[in-house]
């Protein structure tokens, strides 16, 4: 996808990402370094837990929802930085194995009143296993340049 200026989005412009396999050992990965739970480190460890089996941590759930987003285009070329993320849900475990892709969908955009050459655009994020069921869901807040071609001067 070419990169996306701020005056090329509107509300309910959506993107939707290709799919990524979430695999045991990136699971398992991820929890050593970030989140060393039982749940998330092996399937005995997971066995006599809430989940009765081996499921991402949470944050593992947004870090690839994010991984999603940039390979979609997203959050890359003129997606300069975020600036935050409402509403973070984690729905249902993410299992190993899972193909996962997402949506992105524009909640709502304005420029910025501090430097005009940038907007804010909220984007709904919406992350699925290959069921199509919802495992993760958030607003997440971008920083995207505006083109200068098409600023209208005041």
């Amino acid at each position: 996808m070419k990169d996306l200026w701020f005056e090329d989005l509107s509300i309910g412009f959506g993107v939707r990402s290709e799919p990524i396999l979430l695999t045991r050992g990136a699971i398992i990965r991820f929890a050593r370094e970030f989140d060393p739970q039982p749940f998330h480190l092996s399937e005995e460890g997971a066995a006599n837990s809430f989940f009765a089996t081996l499921v991402a941590s949470g944050a593992h759930s947004y870090a690839l929802t994010m991984r999603l987003g940039v390979n979609a285009g997203v959050f890359t070329g003129n997606a300069i930085a975020g600036l935050g993320v409402d509403e973070m849900r984690f729905l249902k475990p993410l299992l190993p194995e899972s193909k996962l892709s997402a949506t992105f969908t524009v909640k709502s955009l304005r420029e910025s009143r501090s430097k005009p050459h940038l907007g804010i655009v909220h984007w709904l994020a919406e992350t699925y296993d290959d069921n199509g069921v919802r495992v993760f869901s958030a607003i997440i807040k971008n920083l995207v340049l505006r083109n200068p071609l098409r600023q209208i001067v005041s």
